[in-house]
């Protein structure tokens, strides 16, 4: 009687655990992508002097972060394309590059980027980077259109507060694409 009870058990388990697995494959996924004959190489500069593929945003005092919105600081980089690569035909094309946050996100539609070991980093502080005409480029969506993929193509970065800023270490990190249309 014991195992009837124990066999009615297990086959009404894996009935539902089957029920939960068929829900699983109610989603779809998209992949996109191509496969090109040729990928051009780009750099990162920082055009203040700094580390190549750092930009150094400053040291800035909680003072000029004090509600949300303050901005403060301001480092410049540059994203270059090499363009004496003989596989990238920068000829009447244009760029747009999107910035992925490997350190996560701020903001109230995660458009800025977020710090590094938010346990000791500096707290309602993001990393907002904004294109050579001063405009917002949100995380994950394309910058506007360099019409000049051959000269570098200047971006500024700057903290910028989602509260009260705190002290602490204020250091992010993105990854970024580049697309050539």
């Amino acid at each position: 009687m014991n195992s009837y009870k124990l066999a009615q058990l297990l086959c009404a388990a894996g009935l539902a655990s089957a029920a939960s697995l068929a829900n699983a494959a109610d989603g779809e996924i998209n992949f996109n992508g191509s496969v090109d004959t040729s990928t051009c190489v780009i750099s990162v500069g920082d055009t203040s002097g700094g580390v190549k593929g750092e930009a150094f945003i400053g040291k800035v005092s909680v003072n000029t972060l004090k509600k949300a919105g303050d901005v403060a600081g301001g480092g410049h980089f540059a994203l270059m394309v090499d363009a004496t690569d003989p596989g990238c035909d920068l000829k009447d094309k244009s760029a747009s590059v999107t910035f992925i946050g490997l350190t996560g996100a701020q903001g109230p539609n995660g458009q800025w980027l977020g710090l590094e070991n938010p346990a000791t980093a500096a707290k309602n502080v993001a990393i907002q980077i904004r294109d050579a005409s001063g405009n917002e480029v949100r995380l994950n969506e394309p910058s506007a259109a360099y019409l000049k993929p051959e000269e570098p193509m200047a971006f500024t970065a700057n903290y910028i507060a989602t509260g009260a800023a705190t002290a602490g270490p204020a250091k992010g990190k993105a990854a970024f694409t580049v697309e050539i249309h």
